[in-house]
């Protein structure tokens, strides 16, 4: 990309390069794009897209215009939904588990019968011994590609019902421990284990 971004653009008078994940990269691949924010061609815009600020270098983080995207109200969201028929039987409960998020709503309905099971078992926790909950959450141990998308997704559904009862937050927290360890390539069914364990621990 560093290379391409020399080249002057052909078709247009611009060149716009997006970093999906960038506060994924590792503090060499920041070090190594910073040359490049710091001294741009005129002709091209760079977009980090990130979920957590934090994790971008500090010196990163100095050359870049913050712009915040906000989640979109429901009632916009289910316009846009129906009218474009990306979901079928669009109940109040599905739309807040999409959760302001086109691209959220889209990954929920392509692979639907996955997030339905994770919504039947974590909303009901407290009614299943530990084995239970591992044997039917098999799910989690098999999509280890969408992983991040499937926590997501129980984050929501924990702070729904956080609203109601504060010790959903410790599930919440818990959640975003795994994920942070995962990405920290830790042992993915270590990881998983240890979640349920703890979220099972907590609701018992």
């Amino acid at each position: 990309m560093q290379a391409k971004i020399l080249e002057k653009p052909i078709i247009s008078t611009k060149k716009v390069y997006i970093l999906k994940d960038a506060d994924t990269m590792t503090k060499e691949a920041g070090n190594c794009l910073l040359k490049t924010l710091e001294e741009p061609p005129e002709y091209v815009t760079i977009i980090l897209i990130a979920s957590n600020e934090s994790a971008l270098l500090n010196t990163i983080r100095s050359r870049l215009m913050k712009v915040i995207f906000r989640k979109i109200e429901d009632t916009t969201l289910q316009e846009f939904l129906q009218r474009n028929h990306m979901v079928q039987d669009l109940t109040k409960k599905r739309l807040q588990a999409f959760d302001g998020s086109i691209e959220r709503a889209r990954k929920i309905e392509q692979k639907k019968e996955i997030y339905e099971e994770i919504q039947n078992i974590f909303g009901n926790i407290e009614n299943y011994q530990l084995l239970d909950v591992i044997h039917q959450l098999e799910v989690l141990y098999q999509n280890k590609e969408i992983i991040e998308d499937l926590l997501d997704y129980i984050t929501i559904l924990f702070m729904q019902k956080a609203k109601t009862n504060a010790k959903y937050i410790t599930y919440i927290e818990t959640i975003e421990e795994v994920k942070k360890n995962l990405k920290l390539n830790s042992n993915y069914d270590m990881c998983i284990d240890k979640m349920l364990f703890r979220i099972w621990e907590e609701s018992v």
